[in-house]
């Protein structure tokens, strides 16, 4: 056998991801051998004692689970204090960027869990853990298929389904991790409990949470009591049986959560989504909902600001030149604002019938 030593370059044009990445930097690039343009995935060796074989465990992980929802390799490569890791460039970005201000309609919302789940199923397959699932790490194709990326956390499963004290991501670390330092392929559910909620809330109210808790003690009391994310609190167009999913998802007890990615999808799969609800945010915890109907006039649904310190709801119907009022049992004025969002939780569930 012989050892052969090439070159490889690529130039960078510019970083993407800027803030989604903890340990490494990402950057849009340009393959001057094939004339296409690249993502390239550096870390300094240093992180990892500058053991080349290390790092290449995640490119071992990625190739290992080829599946149309999870990112391709193309190929790694390294300079004197950094290895690359060469992917598909994503123009059209991560989950992160989607749900930044707002959260996914619920068709996109159902239709993208889906795919995600079917991509951790593969992964579990393969008796991987994948330990940082969260919206940075899936990205979108131009046929805007998620993708699921970012194997640098991962790790096989021994022969008793366990993985002992993985690196991970403090803000999405299940209570087993903080209590036992072992993970299961539950431990990933947990994860994509987090990742739903975040998807069907927006992160604006993830951030809120997380906003409040200022110390790792604090953090790890909440998760393992589970309280972050907190599913008791949703935003009102959240179905119920949605809500139901993710908080059973999010148990802090592992043999509560759901079984497996597959049973996960089977259960999201058998919900309804009668209507679409788009949202639009107004900022300081104000909303607008709009839903399209097929044999009747669109509705809008608004949560505003009465005044200085109340909050009021209203329905509208959507003619094609008109807003006329829905019933008036819909419309609140000077409620605070949970008043306000446990009322519109019940207007919801009765325009969703």
């Amino acid at each position: 056998m012989f050892e052969v030593y090439a070159t490889t370059r690529y130039q960078r044009i510019e970083p993407i991801g800027i803030g989604e990445g903890m340990n490494s930097m990402v950057f849009r690039a340009f393959d001057p051998y094939l004339q296409r343009e690249i993502a390239v995935k550096e870390i300094e060796k240093s992180r990892f004692g500058n053991d080349f074989d290390a790092y290449c465990n995640e490119a071992r992980l990625m190739f290992a689970v080829s599946d149309p929802n999870i990112v391709d390799i193309v190929y790694v490569c390294e300079t004197n204090d950094h290895i690359g890791l060469a992917l598909p460039y994503f123009p059209d970005g991560s989950l992160q960027a989607r749900i930044k201000d707002k959260p996914l309609g619920l068709r996109d919302l159902m239709k993208i869990s889906q795919r995600i789940l079917h991509g951790v199923g593969r992964i579990h397959s393969k008796r991987l853990l994948h330990l940082d699932l969260k919206p940075s790490n899936v990205l979108f194709n131009s046929s805007g298929t998620p993708l699921i990326a970012d194997f640098g956390h991962s790790r096989r499963l021994s022969a008793t389904g366990t993985v002992t004290f993985p690196a991970m991501y403090r803000w999405a670390m299940p209570p087993e991790v903080w209590q036992t330092h072992v993970a299961t392929a539950q431990s990933d559910i947990h994860q994509l409990g987090g990742l739903l909620y975040r998807c069907a809330n927006g992160n604006p109210l993830y951030d809120l949470q997380k906003s409040a808790i200022t110390t790792n003690d604090e953090l790890q009391r909440r998760i393992v009591k589970g309280r972050f994310p907190d599913s008791r609190v949703f935003l009102p167009h959240v179905p119920k049986r949605i809500r139901t999913i993710i908080r059973k998802a999010l148990k802090a007890e592992p043999s509560e959560r759901f079984h497996s990615a597959s049973e996960f999808a089977a259960v999201l799969g058998r919900v309804s989504i009668p209507l679409d609800w788009i949202t639009t945010p107004l900022g300081g915890g104000a909303y607008v909902w709009r839903a399209a109907r097929p044999d009747s006039s669109d509705l809008e649904v608004e949560l505003i600001r009465s005044g200085t310190s109340g909050w009021e709801t209203r329905v509208w119907t959507i003619g094609k030149q008109k807003r006329a009022k829905g019933k008036s049992e819909y419309w609140i004025t000077t409620a605070d604002y949970d008043q306000a969002c446990t009322h519109l939780t019940e207007v919801f569930g009765e325009l969703n019938r």
